[in-house]
């Protein structure tokens, strides 16, 4: 998970929210600008996955899915429209639904696991405090560690101690960061698969670069990258690549 930058809300859904200020999801769905919102969102995020970074591209739009992280169906405040609020909607994948190579829900992650746990009554619907909020969270550092060995991400106590402002329901940022891990189930065998791509790949581009004695390999596989916004697993490239992706992101001003 990295930090989610919004542009400013789009007018289209500010038009529609004041024609139909009651409008739930499907009437905006059916006969909103949804297909536009959509791609703003995706395109804020680089086309990653608000909670895994696994890519999803322009092209593919059945792989995309608008999450409120708020529940949209809270009507408790009448002059608060959860549903149609643009600060309230990230993009995210499908979570591993549709991947059947994988045995679920064990593989499930993000918001189909997330929901998986808020039926079965093991989380609250309103999940605020219990897992991390992407569109909440700092930008520098990086809040988690990586684990070549297991290829897991776990919390960066350091990092941890600098969030502010977050909505938390445990007794530590830390075990904030690590319920978040657990709650989206970002550990589960397809994602950690997936990072371990990532990681062959840094290994090959390492070992290249030892033979011929490049030590500036980190910045040049930074530049490369980073280039352009964002790649997938986004997170787990960023820590491999240490202090070179730290000075290249510092350089772009780098806000998430």
């Amino acid at each position: 998970m990295k930090k989610i930058s919004k542009s400013a809300e789009p007018d289209a859904l500010t038009e529609f929210r004041q024609q139909h200020p009651d409008a739930q999801w499907q009437e905006f769905r059916d006969t909103g600008p949804y297909t536009n919102i959509k791609q703003t969102l995706f395109e804020d995020q680089g086309h990653l996955c608000a909670f895994c970074e696994v890519e999803l591209p322009a092209d593919r739009p059945s792989h995309q899915r608008v999450e409120h992280f708020h529940p949209k169906s809270d009507q408790a405040n009448p002059a608060h429209n959860w549903a149609l609020d643009w600060d309230n909607m990230i993009g995210v994948c499908l979570g591993g639904s549709k991947q059947g190579s994988y045995p679920t829900p064990e593989n499930l992650s993000c918001d189909s696991y997330k929901g998986r746990l808020i039926d079965i009554g093991i989380l609250p619907e309103a999940c605020e405090g219990y897992v991390l909020n992407p569109l909440r969270i700092i930008n520098t550092p990086c809040l988690f560690k990586f684990d070549k060995r297991t290829c897991e991400l776990s919390p960066d106590p350091d990092a941890c101690a600098r969030l502010a402002d977050v909505n938390n329901q445990y007794e530590s940022l830390v075990q904030l960061v690590e319920e978040t891990i657990r709650i989206l189930n970002l550990n589960c065998s397809r994602l950690i698969d997936d990072r371990r791509v990532i990681l062959n790949d840094f290994n090959r581009a390492f070992a290249k670069a030892r033979k011929s004695n490049n030590r500036q390999f980190r910045t040049q596989l930074a530049e490369q990258w980073f280039r352009n916004r964002w790649p997938s697993f986004f997170t787990t490239r960023r820590i491999l690549l240490e202090q070179a992706a730290e000075e290249w992101l510092a350089g772009q001003e780098y806000r998430g």
